[in-house]
């Protein structure tokens, strides 16, 4: 097995002393002398640049954590007519992009939106604009928590499902009511899994591009661009960028704290929780609650955009569309395979070896996971710049920038589906195939990738969902005249065509929820 696990050892040294060299130029550049704008930037921006950051991570992140407990709490302890259907239905936010309701809130909401129309043509009802005026940053805050709380509802949910049954019967014995099982037992248990899905909103938060364009909000991603883009100085874009990294790594080492084992050890024996039947006015509140979370992240976008596409259906330029969705899908494909191979590679290597690289492996391939795809972007271009020194290669952006880009953002996200699922198998079904005369090579190829294949598909399809949504990496990498279906609805928001974004939006949100609802089988089939 020596010489397998060499080559596991190689191959993942290659790709993280790669990620490395690419990440680490950030933090490089805070020892240089800066450029004459950055003391502007210093002195005029930077402060409200991280407030606004700061601001909108922590509460869209605590508010969407608040609806993914309570959600999955419902879910996992009682029982109440549609529970199933609900329990679904939970998870499928996750497959509109934020970008994308941030166009649909923001035009529905407008004196020509569809609300304020129907009340004047339908209903002969004028109504104060004023009643739909909002801020930048309160529509952010709304469309970050309605589109993202299915994190904290996956994280939580199979958590209290596996776990909470030994507690729960014990507290009905003493007589504990609804809100004091909810409050003293429910929430300190699933607290680990609560900050798990709370970190995972705050990286997509801090990584987002769309949204705090589209409306305007002074935050991190748009100083970045503006920095590099409209600006043109590319130093102050990477200062930017490590400071924004600071933010980021600082979250992942509270994130590591808290998931350190509590000195409550979790039960051996696992009961099975039987649900509260529900009935009356309580089972009527309750799904009635679902149906507006449900109405508000999920049914009322989809329908806006099934609306206007039937308005700007005429208008669309099919061979066009058709280029950009072969775009969307080859794109996302290759990179997600690409990344399946490597990540498989670094979690075999991880397994077979315990060493302190390896350890460290696995924490530098999540790097990229954790760094806004603006950033990942202008670190890339500067890779290239830098290894043309050595290489005589085309520093204008490519597919190849593109995808190599990419594979570094989502590499990790791949990592963890794997590594989990190999956490699970163990090496006992390697070990045995390698005593019937099998070397480790073909035992991986015979026994333990069959095993894998829902890890697999579910990292190829997470990975696949991610790159297809992904909007500033693609934005900024892509060549010239190179259109996916992210970057098409982009433009057409931008100029203010949001119906015309109808169509690729909904492609988007379809393709997303296929893959969505495949892994959602796995994970209920497991959690079951």
């Amino acid at each position: 097995m020596r010489h397998w696990k060499s080559f596991f050892g190689v191959s993942s040294m290659i790709w993280i002393l790669l990620i490395l060299f690419v990440f680490t130029e950030a933090f490089a550049r805070l020892f240089v002398a800066p450029s004459e704008l950055w003391d502007h930037i210093f002195r005029f921006v930077l402060s409200d640049v991280i407030n606004n950051t700061l601001l909108l991570v922590l509460i869209s992140s605590f508010l969407a954590s608040v609806i993914g407990f309570l959600a999955a709490y419902i879910v996992v302890v009682y029982d109440f007519k549609g529970r199933k259907i609900f329990s679904f239905l939970l998870y499928l936010p996750l497959a509109i992009p934020p970008y994308i309701a941030s166009y649909i809130y923001s035009h529905m909401l407008g004196y020509t939106g569809i609300i304020q129309t129907f009340l004047r043509n339908q209903l002969n009802i004028t109504v104060d604009p004023l009643w739909f005026t909002y801020s930048s940053m309160q529509m952010g805050i709304f469309v970050f928590t309605i589109t993202l709380f299915p994190y904290v509802y996956i994280t939580t949910k199979g958590y209290m499902q596996k776990y909470l049954g030994n507690y729960l019967e014990t507290a009905r014995t003493l007589q504990r009511g609804h809100v004091s099982i909810l409050k003293s037992i429910a929430l300190p248990l699933a607290t680990p899994a609560i900050f798990a899905g709370f970190t995972l909103i705050a990286l997509e938060v801090l990584s987002d591009f769309g949204v705090v364009m589209y409306l305007n909000i002074p935050a991190f991603s748009t100083a970045i661009y503006r920095s590099w883009i409209s600006l043109g100085d590319f130093d102050s874009a990477l200062r930017l960028s490590a400071i924004l990294m600071i933010f980021v790594i600082g979250l992942l080492v509270v994130q590591h704290f808290m998931r350190k084992p509590k000195t409550v050890g979790m039960p051996v024996r696992i009961r099975v929780l039987k649900r509260i039947r529900l009935s009356g006015f309580f089972e009527a509140i309750i799904i009635a609650s679902f149906v507006l979370v449900l109405l508000v992240s999920l049914l009322i976008p989809v329908g806006q955009l099934l609306l206007w596409s039937s308005v700007s259906y005429a208008n669309i330029r099919w061979i066009q569309f058709g280029q950009m969705l072969t775009n969307t899908l080859t794109l996302s494909t290759s990179v997600s395979i690409i990344i399946i191979l490597i990540a498989l590679l670094i979690a075999n290597y991880t397994r077979l070896s315990k060493s302190w690289f390896a350890v460290l492996s696995s924490k530098i391939t999540l790097l990229g996971y954790s760094i806004p795809g603006s950033v990942v972007a202008m670190l890339v271009i500067f890779f290239f710049i830098t290894i043309k020194e050595v290489i005589p290669i085309n520093t204008q952006t490519t597919l190849t920038m593109l995808g190599f880009g990419l594979i570094l953002r989502y590499l990790g996200l791949g990592y963890q589906n794997i590594e989990s699922g190999m956490r699970k198998i163990g090496l006992k079904f390697n070990e045995a195939s390698r005593l019937l005369g099998k070397n480790y090579g073909q035992s991986l190829i015979k026994v333990d990738i069959p095993l894998l294949i829902p890890s697999l598909f579910a990292g190829f399809a997470l990975v696949f969902i991610d790159v297809i949504k992904e909007l500033p990496l693609t934005l900024n990498l892509r060549p010239f005249n190179y259109h996916t279906l992210a970057t098409q609805v982009y433009q057409y928001a931008s100029d203010e065509r949001v119906v015309e974004s109808a169509i690729p939006s909904l492609f988007i949100i379809v393709i997303s929820a296929l893959l969505l609802w495949q892994v959602i089988r796995w994970i209920t089939k497991e959690e079951n």
